[in-house]
């Protein structure tokens, strides 16, 4: 009878912890499941239920910088400009959002929110794993609610991004193809005449004489195989200055590499150093 009673203990506790085995595989597997990396083939809203833990300290800074340089890399002055030019660091709310897989490359994302008087704003911020590289982050989406309604929304093929941008004056499309662990700037054809668009500014000469015209956005230089190849002339929108700047460098596969001048005025605003996409000093 001692015997059975024995055996029955030890069959019981047998159960007891393959059972407790089996609901830790279980939990194991509905953890993978949660955390697990979705292709998206369209970007177009935010999924409520996977924005995670807010950020905050130090890496929230760097995650305000990298946005900036985000949105720094459009030609034309972002819809949100006006806001970004005063110290809104603390109106900054960011979040840890869903890993996106792009042609079997895993990418962090993050939702960035600003909350004003008048005005709500969202948008998905991706940051390839690569750190100095400025051409490492991207605006996918974004979503204002203002006087100035905005919207931006993109489509992934295969590794190329497609962003739509929505405003009530404008409607843009840009590319973007991730190759060499970086968002670069992506053309359809090889052969394209490079534009000059926006209102026309008057550029005044020292003495006021001989004062010309000029585009708010110019791109002057050739294409290689879809990307930006050899010296290249560049006047776009730079926040820090608020205005259009010309920019003059060389670009290596649609890298940065070497010398590239930010000519503000007179003297020359700054000078940033680049070796193949990385930006190693400023001066």
């Amino acid at each position: 009878m001692r015997f059975f009673k024995i055996i029955t203990i030890c069959f019981l506790g047998y159960l007891i912890i393959s059972c407790k085995r089996d609901n830790s595989k279980k939990n194991e597997i509905t953890k993978e499941i949660k955390s697990k990396s979705v292709t998206d083939s369209l970007i177009t809203d935010i999924d409520l239920k996977k924005i995670g833990k807010e950020i905050a300290g130090r890496e929230k800074k760097d995650m305000i910088d990298k946005y900036y340089y985000a949105i720094n890399r459009e030609v034309e002055r972002p819809e949100m400009a006006d806001s970004f030019m005063s110290n809104i660091d603390s109106l900054f709310k960011i979040y840890h959002y869903k890993v996106f897989v792009i042609n079997s490359i895993k990418i962090n994302s993050y939702v960035v929110k600003m909350l004003f008087e008048d005005a709500q704003y969202i948008s998905i911020l991706l940051i390839l794993n690569k750190e100095n590289y400025p051409n490492n982050c991207l605006v996918v989406y974004e979503n204002l609610k203002s006087e100035v309604n905005y919207n931006c929304y993109s489509k992934i093929t295969n590794n190329i991004i497609t962003i739509n941008k929505v405003g009530n004056s404008k409607k843009t499309i840009e590319k973007y193809i991730i190759e060499q662990n970086n968002f670069l700037e992506y053309f359809e054809n090889s052969q394209i005449d490079i534009p000059k668009w926006g209102q026309e500014e008057i550029i005044y000469t020292k003495d006021g004489q001989d004062s010309t015209y000029e585009y708010q956005y110019i791109l002057e230089g050739k294409i290689k195989n879809h990307l930006k190849h050899g010296v290249w002339d560049e006047k776009k929108y730079i926040l820090q200055y608020n205005k259009s700047v010309w920019l003059h460098g060389e670009y290596i596969n649609g890298l940065r590499n070497g010398e590239w001048i930010y000519d503000e005025g007179d003297p020359f605003s700054k000078t940033e150093v680049y070796d193949m996409g990385k930006l190693i000093k400023i001066y």
